[in-house]
């Protein structure tokens, strides 16, 4: 066995995490999308049985430290995680690139609630928090975005579940200034 720390690098590719409730099945599917790649086209397609998943901001120890901000999917039936870099700029004032903001954590509980199967106005819930490191929403316009809830209906149109809104912010603004390189939102 080694001591040395195994190292996990991002995909250099930007995306998307969304959530949906299918048609056929009323479970949650927690997605991975390319920014390039449609909604109906998701690179990863986890079919989540409410409680089984959880998403949380990664911790790690001090002599192991992060290139980023990193959430973790586990699941309580089997050992499988997915790391998920965040891919705004960090808010700390210092630059530490894994500093969780008051609306990074706010993102990462809002997800982890709707995979326990709780139902969040997720409109309501960014609304009340600041994006900006001071308290004031400053975050020019790179801050993440996150992609509503969506429910096939039966005529096979999409609906949001989170808010009337298909998206959390304006997609087509994400990544502005964002980090570059393998840092910069890729998934493991």
């Amino acid at each position: 066995t080694s001591s040395t720390p195994q190292k996990i690098h991002p995909k250099p590719t930007p995306g998307y995490i969304y959530l949906y409730e299918g048609q056929d099945d009323e479970l949650v599917h927690f997605c991975w999308r390319p920014r390039s790649a449609s909604l109906r086209d998701p690179e990863l397609d986890l079919v989540m049985v409410p409680g089984d998943g959880s998403f949380k901001p990664y911790q790690p120890s001090k002599k192991s430290p992060t290139n980023g901000r990193i959430f973790v999917l586990e699941f309580q039936s089997s050992s499988a995680r997915h790391l998920f870099w965040l891919q705004s700029k960090t808010q700390h004032p210092q630059g530490d690139l894994g500093h969780f903001s008051p609306r990074d954590l706010k993102l990462g509980e809002i997800v982890n609630q709707l995979l326990q199967g709780e139902q969040v106005d997720v409109q309501e819930e960014l609304n009340n928090v600041p994006s900006g490191q001071d308290g004031h929403d400053d975050d020019g316009g790179d801050g993440d975005r996150m992609e509503g809830v969506r429910r096939e209906s039966q005529s096979g149109t999409a609906e949001n579940l989170a808010s009337g809104d298909p998206f959390i912010g304006d997609p087509s603004n994400e990544g502005e200034e964002s980090r570059e390189g393998g840092a910069d939102g890729g998934r493991a």
